[in-house]
């Protein structure tokens, strides 16, 4: 079979299952086709789960109320030991994150403050679900918010879409390709002593095979051939990820856009303590260090390339404003945004800060959200790939936070 570079390319890893032949990883869905012209605008979506705690990742230092409503767990002001970074004289970054001062300091990152949608609920599963598909309040919804960016997109570019997960994450739901993947080096036939072999055999079954299946499974080699010609070099200009996950995942992101391959779309997706129900100051840190020096090194990787990249780190809720009985919080409702690239207006704190004070939380316990998220989710998306039209059913975002 010629391969046809304008044609959109499906890779399914249950084509080749269902043959009994094993991909790696074996849940796999991408796109490929040839390579669009140079420098696409990138969105990566960087997804802590767990709930993240906005206001020790973005620590209003200059509000009294929050060193009387966190005891322990607040973080010093900047230039006591252990204190945060200062951003504005009011807000500061968790210490872990000080990697990253640089790109605030040239304005190209900030924070969007207060974040969120009281549809989201308190509970882990539903608030995820609902922020993944863009749609507070309604479980029917059949497709993901990136789901419906990338079905607006021209269909030209190789690796379009990309989540570094162990499966198809709720945002990618719905028709279109995405390949799915933890490791790239992975993605291959499973036949390392015979792979061109493997590979010839059962290139020739499937040809005769008129049927989806097999069109679709002549599809995958390209795919994979395609993946594996894509250079893989070491990280440049000095840059250094960490080993955990979040570094690995952002350091195979920056070789995707590197290559040239048209990725327009990338989801990172991080567990780990984001849930402070207790010890949390040792959580953060343990969390922040490594979210802090990815992101640093993905950006100083990428070089001028980054000036075509936006990065969004959001999670599905904040934590309460008070720390509990266990030196840590629980469930919430605000939290922060981290966005930065190049086309960030940075150097801010974004979003109207709604206050600490018994009467201004939410409940009495949590941090309001002032700005919907689907607000910012949109602003990223209009500016990354031209997209007006509302991402979200029953929704019309507004302008935005102007954070590009």
């Amino acid at each position: 079979m010629a391969f046809d570079p304008s044609r959109r390319v499906f890779l399914r890893g249950a084509s080749l299952a269902a043959a009994g032949i094993g991909l790696a990883p074996s849940a796999l869905l991408t796109r490929t086709a040839h390579a669009a012209g140079a420098g696409p605008k990138v969105l990566v979506k960087v997804f802590l789960r767990g709930g993240c705690d906005g206001l020790n990742f973005c620590v209003p230092h200059g509000d009294a109320r929050y060193y009387a409503l966190r005891g322990a767990i607040a973080l010093p002001r900047p230039g006591a030991g252990g204190g945060v970074v200062d951003l504005d004289g009011y807000f500061g970054m968790h210490p872990e994150l000080a990697p990253l001062d640089p790109w605030w300091r040239d304005g190209r990152l900030a924070f969007v403050h207060a974040v969120g949608n009281a549809g989201l609920t308190r509970s882990h599963f539903d608030a995820q679900d609902f922020m993944e598909s863009g749609t507070p309040g309604e479980k029917a919804t059949a497709t993901g918010w990136l789901d419906r960016a990338i079905a607006r997109l021209p269909g030209s570019e190789v690796t379009q879409a990309v989540s570094f997960s162990t499966q198809l994450v709720r945002s990618f739901l719905g028709p279109e390709p995405v390949l799915v993947a933890q490791n790239l080096a992975a993605f291959d036939l499973r036949a390392r002593t015979w792979r061109a072999e493997a590979e010839a055999l059962l290139t020739e079954m499937y040809r005769a095979d008129d049927t989806r299946v097999g069109s679709v499974t002549l599809e995958t080699f390209e795919a994979v051939n395609s993946l594996l010609r894509a250079p893989n070099p070491a990280p440049a200009n000095g840059a250094a990820y960490p080993t955990q996950s979040v570094g690995n995942s952002l350091r195979q992101a920056a070789r995707l856009i590197k290559a040239g391959l048209g990725t327009r779309c990338i989801y990172v997706n991080v567990t780990g303590g984001f849930d402070t129900h207790s010890n949390q100051l040792a959580n953060n840190v343990n969390d922040f260090r490594p979210l802090g020096l990815a992101l640093a090194a993905f950006a100083t990787d990428l070089g001028a390339l980054f000036d075509d990249v936006v990065v969004m780190v959001t999670t599905e809720f904040g934590r309460t404003a008070a720390v509990n009985g266990a030196a840590g919080t629980d469930h919430g409702t605000g939290y922060a945004m981290l966005v930065m690239g190049g086309g960030v207006r940075g150097g801010r704190v974004l979003g109207r800060w709604p206050g600490l004070d018994a009467s201004q939380l939410r409940d009495n316990r949590d941090l309001a959200a002032t700005t919907d998220f689907r607000d910012v989710f949109q602003e990223l998306a209009r500016a990354q790939f031209g997209l007006s039209e509302s991402l979200f059913p029953g929704y019309t975002p507004g302008p935005g936070v102007g954070v590009v």
